[in-house]
Parts: C-alpha cells; sequence; structure tokens
C-alpha cells in the first residue's frame, strides 16, 4: 500500500485510467450485495468513455487502492459547447444476483455451498470466512438470487457483502478493535443522528411449516420500547426449519430495525485514516470505530454498517459511514462476543 494516498477517485479499463472527476460517490453496505458508484465529470477527459459498453468490467480506485470493480449501469455522455458532461453509473460484480430473477433447488447442502453454486453461476467470486449450517430446503422459483441469499444468510447470524474485487464475503460481524477513534470536532466534520421511529414494531412473529415433520413452526420476539400494538408477522422462507430459526429470524428483525431506527451517521475529513501500523486505509464497511461526541455523551465502539466516499465542489472530500451497535448483526442463539475495546488512532487523513 502507498504510504501517501491522495483522494482521487479513478477508474481503470482496457489499460487505462481515468480520474477528474467533479462528482464521486462510491457507496457500499452490509446489507447489500453490490457496491454502487456514481460519477461525473463535467470536462471529461479524451477517451474517458471510449470502449466502456454493457460487458466492461471497471475498476474504482481512489488514492490508487481498488475499492470495487463494476460493471456500468449508465453511460450519459452530453455533449454540448457549453455543457459537456459525462455521467456514469455502475454497480459491482454482484448487481446480477440482485437484478435477475432466477429458479434453483439446493437442498441438505451447507449454506456455504449453497451461496458458492449461485455465486458461481453468475461468475461472481466469493469467499468464506465462517462455518454455516446445513440447510435442509432452499428453493427459489423465478425469484431474486439476492433476497434467498440474505435471508438465509440473516438467520444464520452471517453477513454477505461486496469485496473490493467485485465479489462477495460470507463472514460474521467483526469482533475486532476499534481501527480508530473519531471525536466530534477533531475527525468528525458534521454528525446525524436518526430515529425514524416508522422501522419499529410491537411484536415479531416469524411464521413457517415444518415440511417434514408436518407441523407448523412459529416464533416471536417483542420490542419493548413499543408500547402499543404495532405487529409484524413475516412468513419465513424455507431456509430455517425449526423452532430456534424462527426465533432467530423474529430477533434478528427486531435488533436490525431497532438499529436503524436510531442510527449515527458521521462525515468524517477524507477517504482515509491512518492504522496501527502507521499506514494510511480507507474505511471499510464491517470494521469497528470508537465515536466521541461529548455533547451526546457519546464514547463507545460501533459497527460500519455503509460507507461512502464522497467528493463535490460544495462538500469537499469526505466519508459518510452509518455506525450502529454489532449486537444488531446477531440473532438468538448468536455468540454475542463482548466488542474488544480499542484505544483507535490519534492521527486521521
Amino acid at each position: 500500500m502507498n504510504n501517501s494516498l491522495a483522494d482521487v477517485a479513478e477508474i481503470q479499463f482496457n489499460s487505462q485510467r481515468f480520474g477528474r472527476w467533479q462528482t464521486v460517490d462510491v457507496r457500499e453496505s452490509v446489507d447489500d450485495l453490490c457496491a454502487s458508484v456514481s460519477l461525473v465529470a463535467s470536462q471529461p477527459e479524451d477517451g474517458q468513455a471510449e470502449g466502456l459498453d454493457a460487458n466492461t468490467v471497471t475498476d474504482i480506485l481512489v488514492g490508487g487502492e481498488l475499492v470495487t470493480r463494476v460493471r456500468p449501469d449508465l453511460i450519459d455522455r452530453n455533449e454540448d459547447p457549453e455543457d459537456r458532461k459525462l455521467t456514469l453509473q455502475a454497480r459491482s460484480l454482484g448487481r446480477e444476483l440482485v437484478d435477475c430473477q432466477y429458479s434453483a433447488t439446493l437442498n441438505g447442502l451447507k449454506l456455504e455451498e449453497i451461496v458458492k453454486r449461485l455465486c458461481d453461476t453468475f461468475k461472481v467470486p466469493v469467499k468464506v470466512e465462517a462455518e454455516t449450517p446445513i440447510v435442509p430446503n432452499f428453493s427459489m422459483q423465478c425469484e431474486l438470487p439476492s433476497n434467498a441469499l440474505i435471508n438465509a444468510v440473516r438467520a444464520a447470524n452471517l453477513l454477505l457483502y461486496p469485496l473490493p474485487d467485485g465479489g462477495l464475503v460470507l463472514t460474521e460481524p467483526t469482533d475486532e478493535p476499534a481501527v480508530a477513534t473519531l471525536t466530534y470536532g477533531k475527525y468528525i466534520k458534521s454528525y446525524r443522528i436518526i430515529d425514524e421511529h416508522r422501522l419499529r414494531f410491537s411484536d415479531y412473529v416469524v411464521k413457517s411449516f415444518d415440511y417434514g415433520g408436518g407441523k407448523a413452526l412459529a416464533g416471536a420476539v417483542k420490542d419493548t420500547g413499543i408500547s402499543f400494538f404495532r405487529p409484524m408477522h413475516i412468513v419465513a422462507d424455507r431456509y430455517g426449519q425449526s423452532l430456534g430459526g424462527c426465533d432467530r429470524r423474529a430477533e434478528f428483525e427486531r435488533n436490525r430495525r431497532m438499529a436503524r431506527a436510531h442510527r449515527i451517521e458521521l462525515k468524517v475529513y477524507g477517504w482515509f485514516y491512518i492504522a496501527a501500523d502507521g499506514l494510511p486505509q480507507y474505511w471499510r464497511i464491517n470494521t469497528q470505530v470508537r465515536v466521541v461526541i461529548p455533547k451526546e455523551g457519546i464514547d463507545d465502539v460501533f459497527l460500519v454498517g455503509e460507507r461512502a466516499f464522497r467528493q463535490d465542489d460544495q462538500g469537499g472530500t469526505v466519508t459518510v459511514l452509518q455506525v450502529m451497535k454489532r449486537d444488531a448483526f446477531l440473532g438468538a442463539g448468536a455468540e454475542k462476543k463482548k466488542a474488544k475495546r480499542g484505544a483507535g488512532v490519534s492521527r486521521m487523513k
């Protein structure tokens, strides 16, 4: 890795590299199977869009480091003597799992094998970093693979999210120490504390059916913070065929919605931080960060669930991080390891 990384976004394809983007937005989330990219050049370089088509695989570089590998969704060239503009919108290689409708039946396999087979079908690289359970019944009929995969992964208390090579990683929510300490007024440019109450429900009931045993199954959990009757009933897919599976899904839905309903959004300077080894690292999802906002009484470690690199003439170069407690990604029966508290780093890029 470079010892000095610049806040410069570039695209690289067909042995060519282009920068000079006036507007940059590169985002990833632990809830999505593909990263998304939006780039705008008000004065495009010659050849900046030449050779880009539906089949082109393009590397997105930040400070010379690969952050995602994409295919174009939209290429918009506006040729006007007074307003030349090139707009590129793209998503990483997992987008076919999100867009395509597909049918498959894969029964009695470990979850990791199901993920591997579906990813191989769509030529999406995948890395497995967790032990996974056997899924008795997995069937899709003209469905989005992303929905089936995300539901199965959540039932196993795991995460499936994009990697820089455009592929996916199947892993646990990290319990590694905080990679950095962010203090308001020093490294945090601004913050938002969002309470979106409409995301929460009083009762979560997950219903399923044990086709082998011929009996109905159900799991339920309450959100005690909602004192009035506001239920959510979910018909479970056939990925968790036990009462425990229904309970885990119900608790996961509650925990995730509680975390999403009360979330912290941080806008920090630049796209990099200086890691403990003294080298710059760009911000990544599924890492932990210590957040210190004295005015709000906040001094705790949070997991980065969403990250966006942004750059424009008005806001400058910033990273937007959405952070939440690690427990938001764990359902019932999961091993809730205490987050390793780290002092983080004191130098930021």
